[in-house]
């Protein structure tokens, strides 16, 4: 059985606009995740419908649904 895939892709900032480097995103109840890059970019392929956990030490851990 295969699940449809989506690329997702995004960029995390803090409040001031700057982007965070090494944020971690993970898509909840599995063990698909990655990290934001120099420029605080990202991209994950998950299931529609799924909800990322983005977490970094120092800031509120946050869940976004796709």
């Amino acid at each position: 059985m295969a699940f449809a895939q989506k690329q997702i892709t995004g960029t995390v900032k803090d409040a001031e606009g700057n982007p965070l480097v090494g944020v971690s995103i993970v898509e909840l109840g599995t063990n698909n995740g990655t990290v934001t890059d120099m420029d605080g970019n990202y991209t994950i392929n998950s299931k529609p419908g799924a909800t990322l956990r983005f977490s970094y030490l120092g800031y509120a851990t946050r869940e976004e649904k796709v």
